[in-house]
Parts: C-alpha cells; sequence; structure tokens
C-alpha cells in the first residue's frame, strides 16, 4: 500500500505541477507534455503490474474502434475487428501477443471463428470473407450484399448467419457461401446475432425496435424474447450456463439473462460505449469491446473481477 500510495503523490504531483507552471509562465508547453508523457508511462506500468486493492490491468497495445470479438477456446486467442484502423486482430485471453491478421478491410463489423477459418462481414466492400486462423489465404464468400453486421457460425450444420441493416434481414449460407436463404424477412436493423447450437436456437439484437429477437436455426417460431433494450449492440450465448449476455450503449451497462429472456440482470454497471461481446465458457469469462474508450476488457460470467485487456490512447502522446 504504501509504494501505491507514493506512486500516486508522484503521479498527481507530476500533472499538476507543470500546469501551476505553465500558468505562471515559467515552463513551455513542450516542457508541459514531457511531463505529461512521464506521467501516462506510470500510469501504464502501475496498471501493468497490478498493485494491491486493483482488478485493472492493461497490457501495452493500441486499439482504435474495436467492435465484433470471437472467442477459440482450443487456441486461447481472442479475434476482434477494428473499423478505426480498418484491420482485424487476434491475441491470447489475456491481451497478451497482440498481431493484425487482415491489414485491410475498409469496414469490418462482425467475425466468427470456427475449425481452422476466420469469417467477417465488411459492410464497406458489402461482402463476407474468410480466411485461415493466421489470416491467410483471404477468400471473398459472399458479395453484393447491402450492409452486413453480425455474423455467427453454426459448426453442426455447417451453416453461416449473418445480419443485414440495410435490406432488414437475416440471412443463412453454407460455409463456402453456397445456398444463400433468407430466415427473417423483417428486422428493423438487426446487428449482434449469435447461435445456441445445443438447443438449436438463432438470437439477434434490434437496435430499431430495441429489442432481443430469437427463431430456430430454420427461421420457424420467431418471437421476442426482450421486449425493451434502450440501444443494445452485441449478443453472445452460454450453452452450458443457460444464459444470454449482451451489451448496451444506450445504458452504458452489460446484461444477461436466461435463455428465455427472463432473469435479466446487470453485470457491468458503466462501459461507455460496448460494441461486441463473446463468452468463454472454459475459462468462465466473458469478454467485450469499447469503441469509445478503445478498450477490449474482460469479467467472470457474473461481473465480477472486471479487467481491461487491450488499452491505449488512439495516438501516442496524447
Amino acid at each position: 500500500m504504501q509504494a501505491l500510495s507514493r506512486t500516486l503523490i508522484l503521479l498527481i504531483a507530476s500533472l499538476l505541477i507543470p500546469v501551476l507552471l505553465a500558468e505562471a509562465g515559467i515552463a513551455e508547453p513542450s516542457v508541459f507534455k514531457t511531463h505529461i508523457k512521464k506521467a501516462v508511462a506510470v500510469v501504464n506500468l502501475v496498471q501493468q503490474t497490478g498493485s494491491e486493492g486493483s482488478q485493472r490491468r492493461a497490457q501495452l497495445n493500441r486499439l482504435s474502434e474495436p467492435q465484433a470479438i470471437a472467442v477459440d477456446n482450443a487456441a486461447g486467442r481472442l479475434y476482434w475487428t477494428d473499423t478505426g484502423v480498418h484491420k482485424i486482430y487476434r491475441a491470447n485471453f489475456h491481451g497478451l501477443g497482440q498481431q493484425p491478421l487482415v491489414a485491410w478491410a475498409p469496414n469490418p463489423r462482425g467475425i466468427a471463428v470456427v475449425h481452422d477459418k476466420i469469417y467477417w462481414s465488411d459492410s464497406g466492400t458489402h461482402q463476407i470473407n474468410r480466411a485461415n486462423m493466421d489470416g491467410s489465404s483471404r477468400e471473398i464468400l459472399l458479395t453484393g450484399l447491402c450492409d452486413p453486421q453480425g455474423i455467427a457460425v453454426d459448426k453442426a450444420a455447417g451453416k453461416l448467419y449473418w445480419t443485414d441493416t440495410g435490406t432488414h434481414q437475416i440471412y443463412r449460407t453454407n460455409l463456402n457461401g453456397s445456398g444463400r436463404q433468407i430466415l427473417v424477412k423483417w428486422s428493423h436493423n438487426p446487428l449482434g446475432i449469435a447461435i445456441d447450437s445445443v438447443r438449436r436456437k438463432l438470437y439477434w439484437i434490434d437496435s430499431g425496435n430495441h429489442q432481443i429477437h430469437c427463431t430456430n436455426l430454420d427461421g420457424s417460431r420467431h418471437h421476442v424474447i426482450v421486449k425493451w433494450v434502450p440501444n443494445p449492440q452485441g449478443i453472445a450465448v452460454d450453452e452450458a450456463g443457460g444464459k444470454i449476455y449482451w451489451t448496451d450503449s444506450g445504458t452504458h451497462k452489460i446484461h444477461r439473462a436466461n435463455l428465455d429472456g427472463s432473469g435479466s440482470e446487470t453485470l457491468v454497471k458503466w462501459a461507455y460505449n460496448p460494441r461486441g461481446i463473446a463468452v468463454d465458457r472454459v475459462g468462465g469469462k466473458i469478454y467485450w469491446t469499447d469503441s469509445r474508450t478503445h478498450q477490449i476488457s474482460w469479467a467472470n460470467l457474473d461481473g465480477s473481477r472486471l479487467e481491461i485487456l487491450v488499452a491505449l490512447p488512439k495516438k501516442a502522446g496524447n
């Protein structure tokens, strides 16, 4: 505790002293900026090494506008899209080993991982693409789409599902892009999508009518399970735990409920602009992106032990 107290005192001093000197006309702006950089370095060091009583940790990586996120339990990796830098990244479950897999994607939105492939939608090119897990052998599966958003894979049946806010519909196809079908003919503004492969259900977010919907995987038995959500974005399913998780940029919170929408509860009480969310059932974690704080965070499935995995300002020195 004493070491932490000394660090905090030094941090406060490094911020306040140059401000007072600048006001008095003693310090030049460049001096002020130097002190700020040192202060930021101290903050990063404290977050990275940890401190007594703290549950937050930040790794030295940079994000811009992270969107969707997916979990690969077999390899112990996270995959996410970033519309700010137009790339797709991966890192391990602790936020380390971050690397870009797709060097250029105009507006990557949804992402899914299955077998030895990653799939993503791009509303900038109006396409759905796939590549090997290391980003190699990139190929276009579907083109000429309107505004593809969320994407999910049914591993058992070999099907790919996606939402399209331009046509207000939900589709599915084979994993090779053949056999396209319209599953849901109208959804106001469908975004995040998730699959319960055990119960053979499809869940999706509709931010236009502020609801969460569910159907069978063939599109039958369509019903609303959560009737009012201010501004939902991403959704994930915990099949074993019988829960759905979703982000809400309207309430700035992360919620979960039973698969039928009952028993809704708030897990994370503040997230600036949460977007994508993924469940790691094996590790007992949820991961989510925040496009305003430029972060990826995790917590236990009940929302406890919140930590920041990947975070830094968009531009170095700011």
